[in-house]
């Protein structure tokens, strides 16, 4: 089976290199790599090592991940489309895991793989990602838990491209949790997905990406969430909604939105029975001038040091040497973007 795969890129694309080049190095080798340019500022220029095997397509403004995937999937003809951000990257074996996995299970229209969490300098960040059991996923068994929660990594999908045509294709009015949408529509048609733990995928934690917006998140959640209500029974629908709307309050929060989170707040209370105690101390939180001040300051992936920590980095020295790893992660990701745009 013939493989096709779709990277949308926008703007300064750093780790670029790095994503095409653990694509291109699979045994087998896709057939085509389709490289969107979404309306960067700064035309895409794709590296001499990479520009001869892959399609680049430009959109003149930005239209979102959703309207690049469909770009991309335009332009191809394969029978398997795979997508891929380009800051993420694939472990050798990847592909042929799941073009495998695909030939043993025909019934299957998605095969998703194992996603590891690392950081800009490619370690391990030690966060757990929630994931699917190995093995074939029925779609009436699996269409409730995963309306509930996404646990798909969108760098790690090879699907039939007739059936996400089917589907309706990338198109999704959100700019975020478009995956997670095209996941229920291919699920609500019957389709079959499995999971191959030996299929790969390094997926970069950083700041500033789309998955640190909370805020921006819970909206989309919502929106997939109203769109395709009618697959589950309304109690598990009210109970997704207090837990979409209590995540968009700690969103507002972090946004320094304090009558918002407070009205999303009330809501929760009215749609779940049993409000959680976090909920509850958050609202009383709220509504005191000095209390909200401090909440929401730390990046949510950023984990709290420990007093130990806290107490090292007052040692005479200990900061110096911090400065020095950031110097040489920040020197890593400048040659990185060097090599990703000559």
């Amino acid at each position: 089976m013939r493989t096709g795969v779709i990277v949308p890129v926008h703007g300064w694309a750093p780790l670029l290199a790095e994503t095409l080049d653990a694509i291109l190095g699979q045994d087998p080798r896709p057939e085509i790599v389709v490289v969107v340019d979404d309306g960067s500022p700064e035309r895409l220029v794709l590296h001499p090592d990479h520009a001869p095997h892959c399609l680049l397509v430009r959109h003149e403004e930005c239209l979102g991940l959703a309207a690049a995937r469909a770009t991309g999937l335009a332009q191809l003809d394969t029978e398997l489309v795979a997508l891929c951000d380009d800051d993420d990257a694939w472990e050798p074996g990847k592909h042929a895991a799941q073009v495998a996995a695909l030939a043993e299970h025909p019934d299957a229209a998605v095969c998703i793989g194992h996603a590891q969490i690392v950081g800009l300098d490619g370690r391990q960040t030690g966060e757990h990602w929630e994931e699917l059991p190995a093995g074939l996923h029925r779609a009436d068994e699996l269409v409730v838990s995963l309306y509930e929660r996404n646990p798909l990594c969108v760098s790690s999908a090879l699907m039939r491209r007739q059936a996400v045509l089917a589907a309706g294709g990338f198109e999704f009015a959100q700019p975020r949790a478009e995956d997670w949408d095209l996941w229920l529509r291919l699920l609500a048609a019957g389709h079959a997905f499995v999971m191959e733990p030996r299929a790969v995928v390094r997926y970069r934690r950083k700041l500033g990406a789309l998955t640190a917006d909370i805020t921006g998140l819970a909206s989309a959640q919502m929106v997939v969430h109203e769109v395709h209500a009618g697959l589950v029974r309304e109690e598990q629908r009210m109970r997704v909604e207090a837990a979409d709307r209590a995540a968009r309050a700690r969103g507002l929060v972090r946004d320094r939105a304090w009558r918002a989170a407070r009205a999303e707040l009330r809501r929760v209370a009215t749609l779940s029975r049993a409000p959680t105690c976090g909920d509850r101390v958050l609202g009383v939180a709220l509504a005191v001038p000095g209390a909200r001040a401090v909440l929401g300051r730390r990046d949510p992936y950023v984990r709290a040091p420990s007093r130990l920590r806290r107490w090292l980095r007052t040692l005479p020295g200990l900061g110096a040497v911090q400065e020095r790893r950031r110097a040489g992660l920040l020197a890593r990701t400048r040659s990185a973007g060097r090599h990703a745009r000559p």
